[in-house]
């Protein structure tokens, strides 16, 4: 069976890859896309200058060619009280001209109202080059919950923003039912992953977990049938599990291909 649904290596899954590697390596696996980590969304993640971006549009192209491969998502942007739109100019000019087709966005303002001013001018900024803007919620971040998403989302008012569901923070945020009254529209794509129901509390260890300690899709307990159900069935899965220790990278990212491709067709062959 065919899987209508695209599958795509989130940065994360093998995040102490250069680009260019990461490229090859999803290509290796057989991936239908990638996801390229070009801002830091970690303290510890490399910080790229505007010549650096320049250097990667040049030299990134033709090894996505050779890996039959498209970028799907660049990441990332941080809204913060004092985000300026332009501040993340090359980053769009750089996920355009590398082919992406969205970014993804996290908020860490607590002021919703000021937040929805910001990502308006950031989803009129990303429009000009043809970019779609994807919140990501976390239980530890700014926008807490898929309703405090979705509510951010309807604020700014743009046909370019949608809110990005990663498997982990919809369980830990306790989305699992809500997920059924939400408007499929607003979802741009999904991060599958997988884990025990049953998560840390302290805000440290909820990040720790979310950064190093994911499960690949089947090993755990969260319902991803209910979540792929929610969303289109062409809408793309992005596989975000980072390296455990002691794997080697590519068999990690085609178990990873495999465990989610088993998802994927389990659950379109229960579709009505």
């Amino acid at each position: 069976m065919t899987s209508k649904r695209p599958l795509s290596l989130a940065h994360l899954s093998l995040i102490d890859l250069a680009p260019d590697s990461l490229i090859r390596t999803a290509g290796e696996a057989g991936f239908d896309l990638v996801d390229l980590r070009l801002s830091p969304a970690t303290q510890t993640d490399r910080v790229y200058s505007r010549d650096e971006l320049k250097v990667l549009c040049r030299e990134l192209p033709p090894q996505l060619r050779n890996a039959g491969l498209s970028i799907w998502d660049v990441e990332i942007i941080r809204l913060k009280d004092d985000t300026r739109a332009e501040d993340y100019l090359s980053l769009m000019e750089t996920a355009a001209a590398l082919g992406a087709r969205r970014m993804k966005l996290v908020c860490d303002s607590k002021d919703h109202a000021r937040a929805a001013d910001i990502l308006g001018r950031l989803c009129d900024l990303a429009a000009t080059f043809g970019l779609a803007l994807d919140l990501e919620y976390m239980i530890f971040s700014g926008v807490k919950s898929l309703k405090a998403a979705g509510d951010l989302v309807g604020a700014t008012d743009r046909p370019n923003l949608f809110v990005l569901v990663d498997a982990l923070h919809w369980v830990r945020a306790g989305d699992i039912e809500a997920i059924r009254s939400a408007e499929r529209g607003r979802f741009g794509y999904v991060q599958l992953c997988d884990g025990p129901l049953r998560g840390p509390s302290a805000r440290e260890a909820l990040i720790r977990e979310a950064r190093t300690s994911r499960l690949a899709p089947g090993e755990g307990e969260f319902p991803l049938d209910r979540l792929l159900a929610a969303v289109p069935v062409n809408c793309v899965a992005s596989i975000e599990v980072p390296l455990p220790p002691g794997r080697e990278l590519l068999a990690h990212a085609r178990q990873l291909l495999d465990a989610s491709r088993a998802i994927v067709a389990r659950h379109e062959q229960v579709m009505p």
